[in-house]
């Protein structure tokens, strides 16, 4: 039985920041298993030691980065380096990495010009949490056994679009059990949080959202500002995202304003 595990992680905050950005990646249960060793060597032997990955602390070089631990900007992004590198060797045909970004401001705009679109976080989950489920039917190398093989789904535990992505997996699965038709929401079996700390994939998923915010507006010369664009070439990527421009030709106002 293969097991796809799927781990999501946000940056941004709706009404706070400029992007709200979902972040999956995404591979089969052997994997995972060989990915969390993995992860826990590379903290393990990195000085100073690292008990964890979270790319706003290592930013702003608190917590569990905290310059009194002996971290800098130095040895913290080298640590980072590290995990992209590991993740850059995986297996490209069975690891990915999804993302979704929307453009906050440009959202708001349209919305008050009577634009027709998904909330933020529905648009994430859609373009993110869905394609996932497209990906494993269609791409996945390995065969699927519509009555065995499962895929699950974790967020952050502090994650706030988790609940949307849940009550849409409820409706979807009812909706099959009701009519009787095979649906791709039936193989998923889990959908949970999980504890960011202690949950490597989590850890991985965090990087690429944090990267993928930085870089809408990081300026040139600060750290980290082309981190995103690195991992979108050494890590087979899907990815959307949502500005002004692309809003516009994908969706239409309810008046058309003079």
């Amino acid at each position: 039985m293969i097991a796809l595990h799927t781990y999501l992680d946000s940056s941004g905050k709706l009404e706070k920041e400029e992007y709200l950005t979902l972040a999956a990646v995404v591979g089969n249960n052997k994997m995972w298993e060989e990915f969390e060793g993995s992860w826990a060597e590379i903290l393990d032997n990195h000085i100073p030691k690292a008990e964890y990955v979270h790319m706003r602390e290592i930013l702003r070089l608190e917590k569990g980065f905290d310059s009194s631990l002996g971290w800098n900007e130095q040895n913290s992004f080298d640590l980072v380096t590290k995990c992209v590198g590991y993740m850059s060797r995986l297996d490209k045909a069975r690891f990915r990495m999804f993302y979704c970004s929307v453009d906050l401001k440009a959202w708001s705009k349209l919305r008050g010009e009577t634009y027709q679109m998904p909330n933020p976080v529905d648009m994430c989950n859609t373009f993110c949490s869905e394609i996932v489920l497209g990906w494993y039917l269609r791409l996945y190398p390995d065969v699927i056994d519509p009555h065995n093989d499962t895929v699950k789904y974790f967020f952050d535990r502090t994650e706030y679009l988790e609940g949307s992505f849940r009550d849409k997996w409820n409706t979807e699965k009812n909706l099959a059990e009701g009519t009787g038709e095979w649906s791709i929401w039936q193989r998923i079996d889990e959908i949970t949080c999980v504890d960011m700390k202690k949950t490597p994939g989590i850890q991985a998923a965090d990087i690429i959202a944090w990267a993928v915010n930085r870089e809408t507006f990081a300026k040139e010369g600060q750290t980290a500002k082309y981190l995103g664009h690195i991992l979108r070439q050494v890590i087979p990527s899907y990815y959307v995202v949502w500005d002004e421009t692309k809003m516009k030709k994908q969706f239409r106002p309810l008046l058309h304003l003079s």
